[in-house]
C-alpha cells in the first residue's frame, strides 16, 4: 500500500499483494482441524482419507479461511479489518506441498470519507493448479488521521 503526501492510505486497483508461500505439513493440517474442532477423519487419518478416495489427509475450510485472513492482514497491517471473506475450494490441499498465495486489489470504494472498502481477489496455487479462489472485502482508514475501522459504531459497519 502507498502513503501519499496528503496523508491518505491508498491501495489502488491493480496493486498486487506480495506472494506468500506456505509449506503445508501434516502437522499444520491436523492442528488446524483440531483447533476448529473438526473431527472429520479426512483431516486427521490418512487411511480414512484414502478410503474416501483422497490421496492423503486434506486441509479443512476453517484452516484455509484462517490462512487467507492472515495473508490479507499481513498486507494491510493491523489497521485492516476484514468485513467479508468468500472462497471456493476447487482442489484439496494435501500435506507436503508448497501453497502459493497471490492476490490483487480489484476495487476500492469510499464510505463516509473515513473508511475505504478494499476488495482483494486471492488465489491459492500448487504449481499451476488452482486450489482455492477467494475474495476478501476489508476496511481501512481512508486517510492517516481517519477513525479506525475497529472503532466503527455497528450502524456504520457495512461490509
Amino acid at each position: 500500500m502507498n502513503e501519499t503526501m496528503r496523508g491518505t492510505i491508498a491501495p489502488q486497483v491493480g496493486d498486487r499483494l506480495p506472494e506468500l508461500v506456505i509449506r503445508i505439513t501434516r502437522k499444520l493440517i491436523i492442528a488446524g482441524a483440531t483447533a476448529s474442532r473438526d473431527w472429520q477423519p479426512q483431516h486427521h487419518d490418512k487411511d480414512a482419507a484414502q478410503t474416501a478416495g483422497l490421496s492423503d489427509i486434506i486441509m479443512n475450510n476453517y484452516t484455509q479461511a484462517g490462512l487467507i485472513s492472515r495473508y490479507v492482514t499481513d498486507w494491510s497491517g493491523p489497521i485492516g479489518r476484514i468485513g467479508r471473506l468468500k472462497f471456493t475450494m476447487r482442489r484439496p490441499i494435501y500435506p507436503d506441498r508448497d501453497v502459493r498465495f497471490g492476490g490483487s486489489v480489484v476495487a476500492v470504494d469510499g464510505d463516509d470519507g473515513q473508511i475505504s472498502w478494499v476488495k482483494v481477489d486471492i488465489t491459492l496455487n500448487d504449481g499451476d493448479t488452482l486450489l482455492t479462489a477467494a475474495s476478501v472485502r476489508f476496511a481501512l482508514p481512508a486517510y492517516i488521521s481517519a477513525k479506525s475501522p475497529w472503532h466503527c459504531h455497528p450502524a456504520e459497519w457495512r461490509p
